[in-house]
């Protein structure tokens, strides 16, 4: 999520040189580079993990006795694994991109598999211990993914011509949304409607039988470019001392734009994903099953976007579709202050299935746009440093806002705070949906102001 001139017209535009030393990125068809396409099922399992770590790990934490904070603080590690990241951008690079990834993502699940015993383990005094220790587990996941992310997004930029970034980006979320409709499928089978802490065991199961898959398939991804076909990375020359190199991030044209427009995505809607699940659960009371089919609503509503997201960047540039994913967000958030408000179940189960089904819709929208542009603004010198800055600043508000919400939330429900409207009580989940519109709007508003720069410039 960038602001940028449409790529076809940009002088500034870093990748630019990459398509006069890539002829195929100028042909018409379709085609990608042919070992990428085992990067499709590496998404399809890495989903069956992703989605076994995700909604699951935030009810089976708040089952065992976490607070609206801790589950908020859940996203909040990424962020503060960062540092490390960003001062190991130098190593990534010297061990290979290819072999950083693959490693990582393959630790990655190893350590998940931790989660299994918690669940299962049932001893005397274990329970005070089960929230610090899924902490724990999580915290390592999210340290191999950090960095597993620096040596796989490099990766990619060094394969994926850029005239086909698009449709790259669109194809991989299409199959990890398939493997995600599929895993949700599966976990709402295994849950049921009110399970038990070992019932997770199972679900976490499956997740780690999808990270031994999507290791195998990353393995088979066709490797970069060799150094002699790269500039030179390793040279004192290429690669700035650190601050520099954080500064020199920053004078990228479209850096600051990206920022603020990630600050606005963060603070507005990032909290919703995590935090309406307890607001479905406790305030709704929707079972934790169905919960689940409720995110396998969403997911499916994100696969039938993909198709189109990525043709869209690919032809129109990204800051329509930034705008929209912005708008539909908004409205998304006046669908969640509704949820809850309708007399029968039913209705309520219909409302929130498809408030489900359109933030996925719209989150897509947006996500596609930030790895877009992530992989568009990177120089091909120091990339990995370039890339990891954007990440850390996407990260910025994106990890900070659940936990600072999830706190709100905590103090306002201990003080049984709401603000009575006519006959309407309005609890603090709901004034928190009304504020995530408000700030989403504001935004929106700046998209707009940055979509009309280009124009006055050509004029």
């Amino acid at each position: 999520m960038i602001h940028q001139p449409n790529q076809s017209s940009s002088p500034t535009e870093p990748t630019k040189p990459t398509n006069r030393a890539l002829p195929s990125a100028r042909l018409s068809d379709n085609r990608l580079p042919k070992g990428i396409y085992n990067n499709f099922i590496f998404e399809f399992c890495n989903a069956a993990m992703w989605q076994s770590f995700g909604s699951p790990v935030v009810l089976f934490i708040r089952q065992s006795g976490a607070s609206a904070f801790i589950v908020g603080a859940l996203s909040a590690i990424p962020l503060l694994l960062m540092p490390l990241t960003l001062l190991s951008s130098g190593w990534v690079e010297r061990v290979g991109y290819r072999r950083m990834a693959v490693t990582c993502w393959t630790l990655r699940w190893i350590f998940c598999s931790l989660l299994i015993a918690i669940a299962l383990v049932d001893l005397p005094g274990f329970a005070l211990w089960r929230v610090p220790l899924i902490l724990g587990v999580i915290f390592l996941f999210h340290l191999m993914r950090n960095f597993g992310i620096s040596a796989s997004v490099a990766w990619q930029t060094a394969i994926i011509p850029p005239a086909r970034r698009g449709l790259f980006l669109s194809r991989t979320t299409l199959f990890a949304n398939l493997g995600s409709v599929v895993t949700f499928l599966i976990i709402g089978l295994l849950l049921g409607a009110n399970p038990d802490l070992a019932q997770y065991a199972p679900v976490f199961i499956l997740g780690v039988v999808g990270g031994a898959f999507s290791s195998f398939f990353m393995a088979r991804i066709q490797p970069p470019p060799t150094r002699s076909t790269l500039p030179d990375a390793t040279g004192p020359a290429a690669r700035p001392r650190f601050w520099a190199g954080f500064g020199k991030c920053f004078a990228q044209p479209g850096f600051l734009g990206f920022v603020v427009v990630q600050t606005f995505y963060g603070i507005a809607f990032q909290s919703i994903p995590s935090l309406s699940l307890i607001y479905l659960r406790e305030k709704v009371l929707v079972p934790s099953g169905t919960i689940i089919y409720f995110s396998m609503a969403g997911v499916a509503g994100a696969t039938l976007a993909a198709i189109f997201w990525g043709r869209w960047i690919d032809r129109r540039g990204i800051n329509s579709l930034q705008l929209l994913g912005f708008l539909g967000l908004c409205f998304n958030s006046i669908l969640w202050f509704c949820t809850g408000l309708l007399g029968s179940t039913e209705a309520n189960l219909t409302l929130a299935a498809l408030v489900s089904f359109l933030s996925s819709v719209w989150i897509s929208s947006l996500t596609i746009s930030q790895s877009h542009a992530i992989m568009t603004l990177a120089p091909e010198n120091d990339r990995v440093m370039f890339q990891n800055v954007a990440t850390f600043m996407a990260l910025l508000s994106q990890a900070l806002a659940p936990m600072l919400w999830g706190f709100l939330l905590d103090v306002m429900d201990r003080n049984h705070f709401s603000v009575q409207v006519g006959q309407l009580a309005v609890s603090p989940f709901r004034l928190f949906f009304i504020a995530s519109m408000l700030l989403g709007l504001l935004g929106a508003v700046f998209l707009f102001s940055l979509s009309r720069q280009p124009k006055a410039e050509s004029e």
